[in-house]
């Protein structure tokens, strides 16, 4: 799979991704509690919101990946407050995402960090 992925970004100039988002219209037919219940499109569908554009380049190498992999930690919390997520699901995952982090860099050693840019996480 990963010669694959690496195949596919180094001969395609411009890879897109259109990225959408689905409004909460109706909390009745669209509650935020429980995640049991689809939204459906009939009632509110997807509106485009950005395109994610990804120039042609290695999509994984060795150095990138002990970089990202061992020294960086994901968080959807890692985001303004008005971007956070919602939800009891969202809430139980808050304090797993901590509890993955302190795992990993235990079990790696590797002191995690919060770059500022790509160039950081790089070491450009």
């Amino acid at each position: 799979m990963r010669e694959a992925i690496n195949s596919w970004f180094s001969v395609h100039e411009d890879n897109v991704w259109e990225l959408c988002i689905q409004l909460n219209v109706d909390l009745e037919k669209m509650p935020i509690e429980d995640h049991s219940i689809e939204w459906r499109e009939e009632i509110s569908p997807y509106l485009p919101v950005a395109r994610l554009r990804i120039a042609r380049q290695p999509a994984w190498t060795e150095i990138r990946s002990r970089a990202i992999d061992d020294g960086l930690s994901f968080s959807p919390w890692h985001a303004l407050a008005a971007h956070q997520p919602l939800g009891n699901v969202m809430r139980a995952r808050r304090v797993a995402y901590p509890a993955s982090v302190e795992f990993r860099r235990m079990f790696s050693g590797c002191p995690l960090n919060e770059p500022r840019s790509a160039d950081e996480v790089l070491g450009n």
